[in-house]
C-alpha cells in the first residue's frame, strides 16, 4: 500500500523501541536517532523501509551514504514529522 510520507532527507526520526526492525519480525530493544536519507513510501504491514545514519544524527560522519537501515512504523514516522514527538 503506498503511503504518503514527505520525509525530508536530514529529518531526524526518534524511533522508539518495538517502532523499528533492524530485523524482518524482530522489533528493536532499544529507542534510536536517525537522520532520514530516504524513507520509502511503500509501506507492508504498517511499515515502510527507511535508510539513514546513526552515527551522529546531528552531522553524520561515516563518509557512507548511509550506515542505517530498518523497516520502521509509519505511525512513528508521522509523529516525528508533526512534531508530537
Amino acid at each position: 500500500m503506498r503511503v504518503d510520507l514527505d520525509v525530508p532527507e536530514g529529518t531526524v526520526l526518534l524511533l522508539l523501541e518495538g517502532e523499528w526492525y533492524p530485523e524482518p519480525g524482530r522489533p528493536a530493544r532499544r529507542q534510536i536517532l536517525v537522520s532520514s536519507v530516504a524513507v520509502r513510501q511503500q509501506a507492508i504491514g504498517g511499515l515502510v523501509y527507511a535508510t539513514g545514519h546513526a552515527c551522529n544524527h546531528r552531522d553524520p560522519d561515516c563518509d557512507r551514504h548511509h550506515c542505517w537501515e530498518a523497516q520502521v512504523s509509519v505511525a512513528a514516522v508521522r509523529a516525528c514529522l508533526d512534531g508530537t514527538r
